[in-house]
């Protein structure tokens, strides 16, 4: 997932060198293919649910599996997670593991009593609650839903950070969502919402609804860069952008506020498992032919060190990726995600990559 976070007040911050050897540390968990919304970008497809999802017991197995081999983080969406209805007994199974949680909702199906339990009876650090825009008539078309539900989630976002959760509201990068960058912005400060976190497209599911994979996305949020240095509060800005260091943008941000390159870590220190039990490298990734096993019957840790896929993304200049390229080792040649959407193969050219844009495949002399 290519991240921008726009971080208004301290908390959590990611400094550590994401190109350098870690052990396996998080897992994403889709938990399910059914949503109650049906917006225009999704990364999952999401709607229905599949007659092949992990069950209860099958779950909660899979918990125990992860923590047996060190992973004491999980990363719940969906779909929407709230939609299950054996989520809260799984939350409150993963406490008595010891697995902290932060999760990614659109926040219609939680209310005060609800989150109160997940407070006091597990270990759920954080929300992240889509928004995408606070315009009444545009959330209702992008999300498939009465236009009342912003109104509803608001609300909701009020309850989570009045129960002490870490408090983040997302939006999906569009054509359509750009210009409201600024607005959830300013509703930040006033609401306390510790970060905004705008998600850069990628192709996959039904994101095809937006931008082309290409595009100069850094160079289009530079209008929303110059609005939130304008924020009487603010702290920093933190990008999950493999490339972003190197971008015109970055460089200029870097003079005004402190700017944080989290890089990519799919492959690196973490692990996803898709709703049917499928492990991909990324978030974003649920393409069955890069499916790097099932959760059924493999065990992640023999993936994350064996997989040929995990190896190219710690080792891209032993697959031929940026070969060229003298900054592979700390960039790890692009987002691979983009890469295979461009150019249909995973091992193939992130074109998007500003120093590729600027200087072809002869990047060494940068």
């Amino acid at each position: 997932m290519l991240d921008v976070k726009f971080k208004l007040f301290p908390g959590h911050i990611t400094e550590r060198d994401w190109m350098a050897p870690s052990p396996l540390r998080t897992l994403f968990w889709n938990t399910t293919y059914a949503c109650n919304f049906n917006c225009r970008i999704c990364f999952t497809d999401a709607g229905m649910a599949s007659s092949r999802e992990l069950n209860t017991q099958e779950a909660m197995n899979m918990l125990e599996h992860a923590r047996s081999v060190g992973v004491k983080n999980i990363i719940i969406s969906g779909g929407e997670p709230f939609v299950r209805k054996d989520i809260l007994d799984i939350l409150k199974y993963m406490a008595k593991l010891g697995q902290s949680t932060r999760i990614a909702s659109n926040g219609s199906l939680l209310n005060y009593e609800v989150l109160k339990i997940l407070r006091d009876e597990t270990l759920t650090k954080s929300f992240q609650i889509s928004i995408d825009t606070l315009n009444p008539d545009l959330y209702s078309k992008f999300h498939g839903v009465s236009a009342d539900e912003l109104v509803n989630v608001l609300n909701v976002l009020r309850y989570i950070k009045k129960l002490g959760f870490h408090t983040t509201v997302s939006s999906r990068m569009t054509p359509q969502t750009l210009s409201s960058i600024p607005e959830l912005l300013d509703r930040a400060y006033e609401e306390g919402w510790a970060t905004v976190t705008v998600h850069l497209p990628l192709l996959t599911g039904r994101g095809k609804n937006a931008f082309s994979q290409d595009t100069d996305f850094l160079t289009l949020l530079e209008p929303a860069f110059e609005h939130f240095l304008k924020l009487p509060e603010k702290w920093l800005i933190e990008m999950f952008i493999p490339w972003s260091q190197y971008h015109p943008t970055s460089k200029h941000l870097e003079k005004k506020i402190k700017t944080v390159y989290a890089g990519c870590r799919g492959g690196r220190d973490r692990l996803t498992v898709n709703p049917n039990g499928d492990i991909s490298f990324c978030v974003c990734l649920d393409v069955q032919e890069l499916y790097l096993g099932n959760i059924r019957e493999d065990n992640l840790l023999d993936i994350f060190r064996n997989s040929w896929i995990c190896d190219m993304l710690r080792h891209p200049e032993s697959h031929n990726i940026c070969k060229d390229c003298k900054h592979v080792a700390v960039c790890g040649g692009g987002c691979r995600v983009a890469a295979y959407v461009i150019s249909g193969r995973i091992d193939g050219q992130d074109e998007s990559c500003p120093l590729y844009r600027h200087y072809g495949t002869d990047t060494d002399s940068t």
